[in-house]
């Protein structure tokens, strides 16, 4: 027969169990609120960083389209020379967008390619596979892509001081790969690892617009061996 005493000391076990359950299990639902707030937090913050570089993006095409009618319906017919004549026409073509709506996002890339040998004097090869299809893609998203190379090329232009560069397009498992690269002097490495002008204001660009269109965006470069830009983007379903 159970005594009284032993009784009592098994009610006492019981409830300090009973209420280490209890705190137990409230602590576990306060962190997990907490968790699930963090994670709301931090998806309207990528949310708000997504929409601002939306819009900086917006902005920017915006005024180049403003500027490339300006220049060609005020500036040049003004011109006399015609060497500078061509200078400004090729500057109207590089910041007025192609014409997806008649114009592949392929054949925009192939014809970039040419007149940027052609401006720059940096032979440029390029590689693009005949069943890529950027169809799948809605035109602004093309545009984003279409840019990202456009300033790739211009950072080899700017900074690489090399004479080729190259283009690669082609398809890989989960979608479209796009890769420039060229020879040049590449980017140091900080002592932490980082490549150096990483933040300059033409990767940011490239950054924000892979961001929109949710790309993968590598930079591979090791100093006086290049730069390659790597760009991954998934088909839409």
């Amino acid at each position: 027969m159970i005594d009284s005493v032993t009784l009592q000391g098994g009610i006492e076990t019981y409830i300090l169990l009973v209420w280490f359950f209890v705190i137990f299990n409230t602590v576990l639902m306060l962190l997990l609120c907490y968790l699930y707030l963090l994670i709301q937090k931090t998806r309207g913050q990528e949310q708000q960083s997504r929409e601002f570089s939306y819009l900086m993006i917006e902005g920017l095409e915006t005024e180049r389209r403003r500027i490339s009618r300006e220049l060609h319906d005020n500036i040049l017919p003004q011109m006399q020379d015609q060497k500078i004549s061509n200078q400004i026409r090729s500057i109207c073509i590089d910041l007025m967008p192609p014409d997806f709506s008649c114009l592949s996002l392929k054949d925009a890339l192939s014809y970039f390619c040419v007149k940027f040998y052609e401006r720059t004097g940096i032979e440029c090869v390029y590689s693009i596979d005949e069943n890529i299809n950027f169809s799948p893609f809605c035109a602004e998203n093309q545009l984003h892509l279409y840019r990202m190379v456009q300033e790739a090329f211009n950072n080899i232009e700017k900074h690489s001081k090399t004479k080729k560069a190259s283009l690669l397009v082609r398809r890989n498992l989960n979608g479209i790969l796009i890769c420039i690269s060229d020879e040049g002097i590449g980017l140091v490495k900080n002592k932490d690892g980082t490549l150096a002008g990483c933040e300059s204001l033409g990767i940011r660009s490239l950054r924000q617009r892979a961001e929109i269109i949710g790309a993968k965006l590598d930079f591979i470069s090791e100093s006086g061996n290049g730069l390659m830009v790597r760009i991954e983007i998934t088909l839409p379903n």
